[in-house]
This record gives C-alpha cells, sequence and structure tokens, in this order.
C-alpha cells in the first residue's frame, strides 16, 4: 500500500453534500494530533507547525487550535509525508535493498542535522508562499509614512515633510534649542519659504508628526535609591515599598497654581518591538534578515556568530524557533559612562544596547543597527539593582521569545509571526557580574 492509499483521509474531509466531516477524516486528524506531539520541540512550546491550507506550515500553534484549523480547511496540497512534522522522503536502504514508503525521523539515522531539515521546509514553503498585503498595523504605518513623504512645497526636491521635522528634531537635540527658539526658528523658515509650504509651524506639531512612525521613548518613574520602578501596577505608589523614599519631588513655596509632580529618578525606556518590527518594513534591511541562513559558509572558518556552536547548539535545542529564518537573535551590552566632563560631580550612567545579529558582519555592529533600548539613570552605578531597571525591556523580550508579534516583510510581501532570543551578553567583568546577577 503506497502512502497515498494509506492517507486517503487526508483529502476525504467532508461528507456528501458538505454535510460534516467524515469519521475517517476525524480519526486521520486525531492521529496526525498524536504524531507531531512527539517532536522533540513540542516538548519545549507545546506547538508545532499548523499544515492547514491556510498556513502551509509557517504558523506554529497549539494542537487545539491545529485540529480546528484542520477540520475548517483541510490540509496543504500534496502534503503525503508529514516532513515538517518528524517524517522525511521515501529513500532507498542501502543494507536492505528496499524502498521504504515513509519513515519516522531518527536524528541519529540522518546524515544532516536536524535542524537543517527543519530549514529546508521552511525555505521552501518560505520562497513557495504567495505575496500577501501588509497587516493593518503595518498598513497604517506604510500610509502615515506616504502622507509624510510631500514635498515642502511644489517642486521643492530636497526636503519633505517628515525629512525636515527630523532634521529639525535632530538640531533641536545636538544644541539643547529651547522650546521659543525652535519655535522662532521655524516659524521663520515657514515665513521664508513659498506660501503654500507645508513646514510644521511649531515644536508640538512637529514631534507629533514624527511620533507617527511609532518609535516612541517611554519614561519610567523610579526610585531615588533603584529599589523599585513605578511601573505597571505600582505606577500609583507615592513611596517606594522597600526603603519608604518619596516618589515626588516636593514643591517649594507657594504657587499660584499646583505644579506637577516631578520624580526624583526616571528610566527611559526605547521599546525594542516596533524598531525590530522596522527592519522588515525597510527594503534596505528585509533581505539582509536571513542572511545567517542563506550566506554561503565556509568550512572552518568563524565569520559570524552564526557559525559559531552556541548558535548551532541554540538551533537544536529550540527547532521550532530556528525553522522560522526571520526569528532574531540579540546581543545585549550595558556598561556605565560619565555623561558630564571629568571635572563635575562624578555621574554614573548605563546605556543598554541591543544588537540583532541576523544581518550580514558589515551591518550588524554598525551605529544603525545598534539599538539604545534604556537609559539607566545615576549617580551612581546599579549594582546587583540592575534587573529592576530591565523590566520594561525584560518584559517585551519574553513577549517576542513566547508569543511572537505580528509582522510585515516587504521584501517577499509576507505576514509571520516575529519572534526573538537574547543568545548573548556583552561587557567588562564589572558588567558581566551585574547582568549574570
Amino acid at each position: 500500500m503506497t502512502i497515498q492509499e494509506e492517507r486517503y483521509w487526508m483529502y476525504n474531509r467532508l461528507l456528501p453534500g458538505r454535510k460534516g466531516l467524515t469519521v475517517e477524516f476525524i480519526d486521520g486528524v486525531k492521529t496526525f494530533i498524536q504524531v507531531a506531539s512527539q517532536l522533540p520541540s513540542f516538548q519545549f512550546d507545546k506547538m508545532f507547525r499548523c499544515p492547514c491550507l491556510k498556513h502551509k506550515n509557517l504558523a506554529f500553534l497549539k494542537p487545539d487550535d491545529v485540529k480546528l484549523d484542520l477540520y475548517r480547511r483541510g490540509f496543504l496540497p500534496n502534503y503525503w509525508i508529514w516532513t515538517s512534522h518528524g517524517e522525511y522522503e521515501p529513500h532507498r536502504d542501502a543494507h536492505a535493498g528496499s524502498s521504504t514508503a515513509y519513515e519516522t525521523f531518527d536524528e541519529d539515522q540522518m546524515s544532516r542535522p536536524y535542524e537543517d531539515l527543519i530549514f529546508d521546509v521552511a525555505g521552501h514553503n518560505l520562497r513557495s508562499k504567495v505575496e500577501e498585503p501588509p497587516n493593518a498595523e503595518t498598513q497604517k504605518f506604510f500610509e502615515l509614512l506616504h502622507s509624510a513623504q510631500k514635498p515642502i512645497w511644489e517642486g521643492c526636491s530636497t526636503h519633505s515633510e517628515l525629512s525636515i521635522a527630523v532634521r529639525m528634531l535632530s538640531i533641536k537635540t545636538e544644541y539643547n534649542i529651547p522650546r521659543e527658539c525652535f519655535n522662532d526658528v521655524i516659524g521663520l523658515m515657514k515665513e521664508t519659504n513659498p506660501a503654500d509650504n507645508i513646514i510644521p509651524s511649531v515644536l508640538y506639531r512637529t514631534k507629533k508628526l514624527v511620533s507617527k512612525l511609532g518609535l516612541t521613548a517611554t519614561k519610567i518613574d523610579c526610585c531615588i535609591n533603584g529599589c523599585m520602578l513605578y511601573y505597571k501596577d505600582d505606577a500609583a505608589e507615592v513611596i517606594c515599598r522597600s526603603c519608604n523614599a518619596p516618589h515626588f519631588k516636593q514643591n517649594s513655596g507657594k504657587q499660584r497654581r499646583p505644579k506637577k509632580d516631578v520624580s526624583y529618578s526616571r528610566l527611559f525606556y526605547l521599546p525594542i518591538i516596533p524598531r525590530l518590527q522596522r527592519l522588515y518594513a525597510s527594503m534596505s534591511s528585509a533581505g539582509h534578515m536571513r542572511w545567517h541562513k542563506e550566506k554561503i559558509a565556509k568550512s572552518d572558518v568563524l565569520s559570524h556568530p552564526s557559525d559559531a556552536e552556541a548558535w548551532k547548539h541554540f538551533d537544536r535545542v529550540h527547532p521550532s524557533f530556528a525553522a522560522e529564518p526571520r526569528n532574531i537573535r540579540l546581543g545585549l551590552c550595558t556598561d556605565g559612562f560619565t555623561p558630564y566632563s571629568q571635572t563635575a560631580t562624578p555621574y554614573s550612567c548605563w546605556p543598554v544596547i541591543l544588537t540583532p545579529y541576523n544581518l550580514p558582519p558589515e551591518m550588524c555592529m554598525t551605529t544603525p543597527f545598534m539599538f539604545l533600548t534604556l537609559i539607566i539613570p545615576g549617580p551612581h552605578n546599579p549594582k546587583a539593582k540592575i534587573d529592576i531597571y530591565l523590566q520594561p525591556l525584560i518584559d517585551d523580550l519574553k513577549l517576542l521569545w513566547e508569543e511572537g508579534v505580528l509582522t510585515y516583510d516587504i521584501s517577499i510581501k509576507q505576514n509571520f509571526l516575529l519572534r526573538a532570543a537574547l543568545l548573548w551578553t556583552i561587557g567588562d567583568f564589572p558588567a558581566y557580574g551585574m547582568l549574570s546577577g
């Protein structure tokens, strides 16, 4: 009996008149779920690839969700041999001289590693998948970006509404220009350009335009002694629950109207998820994010972290993550520095930087791809309390690892579930001691 005859049930799903599912299809799906649940990757994250007509082995779902998808849509065409679920193509046994119909995957019997097989399947499906429109969030971003690309006046070829806003904000930050000065300068620019120009008139409108890109900065109040963050459920606390230090500074003197509360210390967090998604929204970087898989490897030459044993070991331990070459491997580095002159009062400020290692060597260590995510305030070294300041970053990394975020890859025009893993931390020995707890 051939494999097609044995698994005829896979494509005999509906009863005559489409009045329900056949009994053999329901039993067959149950058998498929049992086989797929034996995969090593399932033991880790309790998910496996969904082979339905919609997902085509590209999405990882829980068994109950896979079962429902198969009931609704059926299997993708010609998926007789479950190559994405632990089986491999028929081959001739050199010792027995017979051809097997299909074999269950055995890592010790294979001539190539498990992760290579998964990558081959993922790569084939990736190339054969039809183009898709961007998801709603990405489509909104593209529309905002397109509308902001209008020239500042008819016939201008040097600047758009967005480019001049970004440039002006950069100048303001670099030279620490006060708000009033900024408004006067940009007002003068608006007056001296043609009357139909669309230059933002004040700082507020300039910031509002740039904020539409979605790359925001979050300010999180923290205890002056670094005991806790006033974050999530603790945002409304007025004293530190560890050292009883006050959250806000006291207003001095009599004021005609109450001033806004000012925190003693504040952490700046630049969310990492939108910035990783932007890597796939730009044609200049999206295609390079698969470089680590598509590169031509040189034997015995360590030219990139993907050539190292640590990377390969991670792929073997987490095959479901490795199966999607667009998932991101990250490195984290941090160290203290003095932002003021050496003669000033000592002040230690700690930036935390993330780097995506999917990119080729000539890109992944350059400034545009070294993402500043946290600025831990001073004046003192955070020491063992650094994990308190890392909470918002850890929350985003957990989301990227456990659930993933829907992302649009503009290079091949597909939506996919982006996941990320933090593989390395980089720092001197004091910083390493802090990060390792």
